[in-house]
Formats: C-alpha cells, sequence, structure tokens
C-alpha cells in the first residue's frame, strides 16, 4: 500500500500542509458537523468558527509539534485537501496515537480507512510501537464504529470528560497490538486486499 516510501495510495497521499491549504482546511473545519471532531490543538478547539488566523494558528501548532505530526490528507489525481491525520507519541514511542478527521464531502468513501491503515503500518513497521491508540467520544457512535471496523478494541473510558447537548460524555480509548494488527495484515495479504 505504501508506494515509494511515501504515505501514499493510488488514491490518496499524506504530506506537508501547503499554504495553498489554508481556505480549504478552514472550510472543512467550520463544519457544523466537524465541530468536537476536528482533532485541532486544545488551545483552539472549542473556538467555532475558526477565523483565518486561528486556522494560521492551527497549521502553525501542527508545524511545530515534536512529538507527533500532522499531515495533509490529499487526493493523488486533483491535489485537492480532503482531511488531515496525525501520529503522536505524546507519553511513550511505544504507544503512539493517531487521529484523523475527514471533510464532509469525502466522509464514507474509503479514504479515512486508507488513511489509517498508511498510519499503522508506518507506526508497526517504523516504530517501536507495540500498541497504537485512538480516542473519541461516546457521543460519536460513527467514529467508534469505524474503529471497530478496522480491528481496533475498546479498551478504557474516562467518565464525565466534557459536555454535550446538557449531559456528561465520556471519552472511549480504542487501542491495537502489534500482534492485532499483523494478523489483520496477514489476512489482507491472503485474501489480496
Amino acid at each position: 500500500m505504501v508506494r515509494t516510501g511515501r504515505l501514499a495510495t493510488d488514491r490518496i497521499v499524506l504530506r506537508a500542509f501547503e499554504s495553498t491549504d489554508l481556505e480549504a482546511l478552514r472550510a472543512y473545519l467550520n463544519e457544523a458537523s466537524m465541530i468536537g471532531r476536528r482533532y485541532i490543538p486544545w488551545k483552539i478547539r472549542d473556538l467555532a468558527p475558526l477565523t483565518v488566523k486561528q486556522t494560521e494558528g492551527v497549521l502553525d501548532a501542527w508545524a511545530e509539534e515534536k512529538k507527533g505530526f500532522t499531515l495533509a490528507i490529499a487526493l493523488q489525481e486533483t491535489g485537492e485537501l480532503v482531511g488531515h491525520a496525525g501520529c503522536n507519541w505524546h507519553w511513550d514511542a511505544h504507544c503512539p496515537g493517531i487521529d484523523l478527521a475527514i471533510s464532509p464531502a469525502h466522509q464514507r468513501r474509503g479514504v479515512g480507512a486508507e488513511v489509517a491503515k498508511l498510519l499503522l503500518a508506518y507506526l508497526f513497521e517504523n516504530t517501536p510501537a507495540h500498541n497504537v491508540s485512538s480516542w473519541t467520544s461516546d457521543w460519536n457512535e460513527a467514529a467508534m464504529g469505524f474503529a471497530r471496523s478496522l480491528g481496533f478494541t475498546e479498551s478504557g473510558r474516562i467518565p464525565r470528560c466534557g459536555i454535550r447537548d446538557g449531559r456528561f460524555v465520556e471519552d472511549v480509548i480504542f487501542d491495537m497490538l502489534r500482534p492485532e494488527w499483523e494478523a489483520i495484515r496477514e489476512g489482507e495479504d491472503a485474501h489480496g486486499a
């Protein structure tokens, strides 16, 4: 799946953000359905809608990350920005986390699955990771189903992490161990996926 040493498939490429991505990034981050699931730096997270200056701040914060990275997700054919994805190892390089956000116009088309598989392959093949995690909120049923569809297992919950629509929400932690990823990868290879 990874071509020529890049994080790419025939359809998408993960690359550094470019100045020309600013307006497309701002547009999809400000879509109502993205609020609460944008995976942007904490100091900016609750601000909506984002101004141009705040969106520039998001890009600056991503560029300054020391224990991880956030990359643009673009279509190979057109170069169109369709989301962003990141890896971080803030606590331990053996247990990194991944996150991704896909523009609503491109959701449920397999882009997220391609990106997640690229990030998992990168981490398990190029780092000492023995476990990769991903977090979401309990109200985000789509994200929880997506994580499970990739082979992640729910490994814990943190209660009362925030309030949404007048009720407390939980953070839900998913993870995948290296042997689980290897078994999934072998199964895909055996079926020609």
